[in-house]
């Protein structure tokens, strides 16, 4: 009878205080029992040789579209699977838009065996019914999710005007949770939006011009001072350009408790990626190759403080202009480890450890979910991945799990990756291995944890 129920040996692993280390992991129940520099022994011993350890990501940025009927969540957390991906924080844009304590319950019941993996889940904003706010929170959610205005597609999430936003913001530092904001200055784009089309332009450029970078700038400066004024924790979530981050390090150097999200996409393809394919339609639009250089070396400076996918595999619709085409970068769960961590490497002298940062330690404990996730240390939950760092695949779009199997697609199709998921490990169990998604479906916990100060 061994002591511990699984091991991994030989393999350098990356620590809850961004070091590596030539370590053996032992698990136990589901945690993490003990680090030794000795080859741990147990019922199923796993052996890394060669291979980097790290922790399972926490994506704070995942998206299903519940009821929409556009992608499930046994297909999305299969790609979580395989894309080294241990913990989703899902947010509310479903259909109906979960914006109250009553249709959480009711998403919750229908949905809550049908995940590959762990999850939270973060809430609307009810403009009627500010209070659900509260009922929320006690129901479980780790974070609020508002739009600076109308800015979502019509009829799809409502958008917060400034008064309501100030009430929202004192209501969430009252619960000590956190607000994810997506920032855009309503007026700017619909403006600029009906200049561009009547000017007959049609492809990404044309996107980009009309939800442009200063309308995400204005939005964020506004963010940041209400966040000033309310004490509130903010995430700006997908930055796409380097002077929005400039906003929020300026206001974090006040004291102001904002953070910085930026995508695998606002990272790793820009204007000149597919020339004038409107595939490459998304929300912030894809920016230029001087704003994405930008955003990498803030990312090096420790200005950027999380990686998400904003995971949105919506069928792209052959043949649509950009003004028609759906939004959304694929699946990007199962493409965005592999990606990100290619083009720090080996192309930004970006480290590893700064990505297990961003893409899982800071999520976790800017949502409370630290140190059970985003964490290798004796009594976190045993998320692991074993990441080959010197290899080499191309990705396929027609191999990723896809809800619509008719329209397949990637805007990383083709591309070589040097580093990628080996082995997925959720709670001290094999999810996905030889390139096989193994755990059971609805094996993955929902996930409640009170929020903390960071």
């Amino acid at each position: 009878m061994y002591k511990y129920d699984l091991s991994v040996n030989n393999g350098t692993v990356i620590l809850s205080d961004g070091s590596s280390a030539s370590v053996n992991l032992g698990v136990k129940e589901g945690k993490i029992a003990a680090i030794s520099s000795e080859v741990i022994l147990a019922e199923t011993m796993i052996d890394a040789k060669d291979k980097t350890v790290i922790p399972g990501l926490v994506d704070q940025h995942f998206h299903c579209w519940w009821g929409y009927g556009v992608e499930t969540h046994e297909i999305s957390t299969r790609a979580a699977a395989r894309g080294g991906v241990t913990t989703l924080v899902e947010m509310p844009l479903d259909k109906p838009a979960t914006i109250t304590s009553e249709l959480l319950r009711v998403k919750l019941e229908q949905i809550g065996d049908q995940y590959h993996v762990d999850y939270a889940t973060i809430g609307g904003y009810c403009p009627d019914r500010p209070d659900e706010v509260h009922a929320m929170v006690r129901a479980g959610v780790v974070a609020i999710k508002i739009f600076t205005g109308d800015v979502a597609p019509p009829g799809m999430f409502p958008g917060t005007p400034d008064g309501e936003l100030l009430d929202l913001m004192r209501r969430v530092k009252k619960e000590n949770v956190t607000l994810m904001v997506h920032c855009e200055n309503a007026g700017i784009v619909e403006a600029e939006t009906a200049r561009v089309r009547a000017e007959g332009k049609a492809g990404p450029s044309a996107w980009d011009e009309a939800r442009p970078w200063f309308a995400e700038v204005d939005a964020v400066q506004r963010i940041a001072i209400l966040a000033k004024v309310t004490g509130a924790r903010v995430i700006v979530v997908h930055i796409s350009t380097p002077e929005a981050v400039d906003v929020v390090t300026a206001a974090r150097r006040e004291g102001v408790d904002i953070w910085a999200e930026t995508l695998p996409h606002q990272l790793c393809l820009d204007l000149g990626s597919g020339g004038e394919d409107a595939r490459l339609k998304w929300n912030p639009p894809p920016r230029s190759r001087a704003a994405v250089d930008g955003l990498w070396r803030r990312l090096a400076a420790g200005e950027i403080h999380s990686i998400a996918s904003d995971h949105a595999p919506l069928t792209k619709i052959a043949g649509a202009d950009i003004w028609n085409q759906n939004p959304g970068a694929g699946n990007v769960l199962e493409t965005m480890l592999s990606v990100v961590a290619t083009e720090a490497i080996y192309h930004r002298g970006v480290g590893l450890a700064n990505l297990v940062e961003a893409m899982s330690s800071t999520p976790a404990k800017i949502l409370g979910l630290y140190p059970r996730k985003g964490s290798i240390q004796v009594g976190a939950d045993a998320d692991l991945v074993v990441l080959e760092t010197n290899g080499s695949r191309i990705i396929d779009g027609q191999a990723l799990e896809f809800y619509d199997q008719t329209a397949k697609w990637s805007p990383y199709h083709g591309r070589e990756v040097k580093v990628f998921p080996l082995r997925t490990i959720l709670r001290g169990r094999t999810v996905y291995a030889d390139g096989e998604v193994i755990g059971p479906l609805g094996y993955g916990e929902y996930i409640t944890v009170a929020p903390s100060k960071t």
